[in-house]
């Protein structure tokens, strides 16, 4: 089911409840602060979530109950908000074999946990001793503000405030390489199948990172055209970017622009369509498919259809009426291969 009218208004809002009364949506409360990232097991049992608090929360999905506090939230000393903050958590990822999970924020390092350890508890209640990590990989000079593992490996990519993405090897929990180009703080990175990571920056530019070969490709999407927020690999060669004036664009490899037509105000206009475009926060694909999800702070889940050869944006879906959508959400890999081999872009899905 979805909401095929207008953006706002009573009518959307008593739909959304309609969607809690029937449990297609569930909302559950445990942080003190906003959330700021979440991320799910493969086989979506498990959801893990980070708040500016600095508490890192693990759920039971099928259950809809929270299983531990791993991290509990940080208190205030003699009234100052220094300590809490720099515990806020802005990153948080889990590997493809649901093992470990990387969590990274304002300390400046990434933490790795034992995710089989952490399904252990079963009392929410014993979160107020921290869980200990499996082993910290600093190096990072300033926060670290995303996190990618490269699928069906325990490679591990880290983006930061300090311009740099580190790379990691979890088999041996080490340090391998760090990757230079990024002249502003990396906001965003992401892995399809090859060692092709894609990241994005405050720089305006996106830069698919060619490892093996050690150096990479740029691609700016054009003076007029805001900084991305968010990047995600729909497939090796193929990776979208939503930027802070609303605009959605799917690029290839070899293009050093976006294909096809970039889709404008995805989400809409503050105060109507002569107002200012809402930013696209996030986005994520289904993996090895062509489902794009993506989030802003009109309250709505959009979702699209990617497609290969050409860009159109005919609606034929137009959203899911959520009370909040925050900066950051995950859809578990799935399990079976989509192509489409028509036009390239991206379309509402229906």
């Amino acid at each position: 089911r979805a909401w095929m009218g207008g953006e706002g208004g009573d009518d959307a809002e008593g739909y959304a409840r309609s969607w809690l009364e029937e449990r297609y949506v569930t909302y559950h409360r445990g942080h003190d602060l906003s959330p700021t990232c979440v991320a799910l097991s493969r086989d979506g049992q498990w959801a893990f979530s980070g708040a500016k608090d600095g508490s890192l929360m693990m759920w039971n999905v099928r259950e809809g109950r929270k299983m531990a506090c791993i991290l509990p939230a940080a208190k205030c000393r003699g009234g100052g908000e220094g300590d809490r903050n720099r515990r806020e958590i802005l990153a948080i990822a889990t590997s493809d074999d649901d093992r470990y999970l990387a969590v990274g924020g304002r300390d400046n390092c990434v933490r790795i946990f034992d995710v089989r350890a952490l399904g252990r508890k079963s009392d929410p209640s014993s979160g107020a001793v921290p869980a200990t990590p499996i082993t910290r990989l600093e190096g990072h000079k300033k926060a670290v503000a995303s996190l990618a593992f490269r699928p069906r490996t325990l490679d591990l990519y880290s983006g930061s405030e300090d311009r740099c993405i580190r790379r990691y090897d979890l088999n041996a929990m080490t340090y391998v390489e760090t990757l230079y180009g990024h002249q502003s703080p990396i906001v965003g990175i992401d892995c399809a199948n090859k060692n092709r990571p894609v990241s994005v920056a405050r720089d305006r530019t996106a830069r698919v990172w060619k490892v093996e070969e050690d150096s990479h490709l740029v691609f700016r999407p054009g003076g007029d055209v805001g900084s991305a927020e968010c990047v995600c690999a729909i497939q090796d060669g193929w990776f979208v970017t939503g930027h802070d004036d609303g605009r959605l664009a799917l690029w290839k490899e070899e293009k050093k622009r976006p294909v096809g037509s970039v889709i404008v105000a995805a989400h809409g206009y503050h105060g109507g369509a002569s107002g200012v475009a809402r930013s696209v926060m996030c986005c994520c694909a289904l993996g090895l498919s062509d489902v794009l999800a993506t989030g802003s702070n009109d309250g709505y889940l959009r979702l699209w259809r990617v497609s290969s050869e050409m860009f159109e944006s005919s609606p034929c879906f137009q959203c899911l009426p959520l009370f909040f959508v925050y900066p950051t959400f995950v859809i578990p890999q799935c399990q079976q291969v989509s192509t489409a081999e028509k036009d390239a872009g991206i379309t509402p899905l229906d």
